[in-house]
């Protein structure tokens, strides 16, 4: 599990150089960590690292930037593509960090976002709600215009409906931005779709039923 985990991390690592390769003026400090961190989690030296307690996932979501000032409101919508990478704190708890881009993403334009959260759900059998609480920025490109950056405070909510053991299809609203720039509130949200894979079966709702079950015979 931990060669197909790294090679996956590894897959996920040339995809982003290429990107920064393409945008050399792309060099967030955000986008910096999320580099540094996935070469250290590529190296031949993590080969044998317990992966139990983590979990990952991917998410296609639909964003929507908008920016309402007191004379108008201009509103950019975008599809936008997430990975995430968690560890579990305990059956409530959870932190995790994402990093994303909209699917308009190219060498000329596009956005880039990165985020850290506090998860923290209840299990409800098959399902799991769960809220978010934590940060998040994004970055902006165009050939043609001025670059923006901005990072904020962000809430968002989910659920988790578990189809297979230590698999989940999610559904979330993360509110990424909230803020006044300049004399405009600015937001920037995202909800969608994805899946999540957790690294441990003792994690799994299967496991923990089964668990009760086997104290309760004994």
């Amino acid at each position: 599990m931990a060669a197909i985990v790294s090679r996956i991390i590894n897959m996920s690592y040339t995809g982003i150089l290429m990107k920064t390769k393409l945008c050399p003026h792309i060099n967030q400090p955000g986008i910096l960590i999320l580099l540094i961190a996935l070469s250290a989690a590529s190296t031949p030296a993590l080969a044998e690292f317990d992966f139990s307690g983590l979990y990952s996932g991917l998410q296609y979501s639909s964003s929507e930037f908008k920016a309402t000032s007191s004379t108008s409101t201009s509103t950019v919508s975008n599809g936008h593509i997430k990975a995430k990478l968690g560890n579990i704190i305990n059956d409530n708890l959870s932190f995790e960090g994402q990093f994303g881009l909209t699917t308009n993403s190219n060498d000329k334009l596009g956005t880039l976002t990165y985020g850290a959260y506090l998860r923290a759900g209840k299990d409800f059998g098959q399902y799991k709600p769960y809220g978010l609480i934590g940060f998040s920025g994004y970055y902006s490109y165009d050939d043609v215009a001025d670059s923006d950056t901005q990072a904020g405070g962000s809430l968002g909510v989910g659920l988790e409906i578990f189809g297979a053991k230590d698999l989940s299809i999610t559904v979330e609203y993360l509110r990424m931005i909230d803020k006044t720039i300049d004399g405009s509130d600015v937001t920037f949200d995202t909800v969608g779709v994805g899946f999540t894979y957790y690294f441990t079966e003792d994690k799994s709702y299967f496991n923990k039923n089964r668990n009760k079950i086997r104290s309760i015979r004994n």
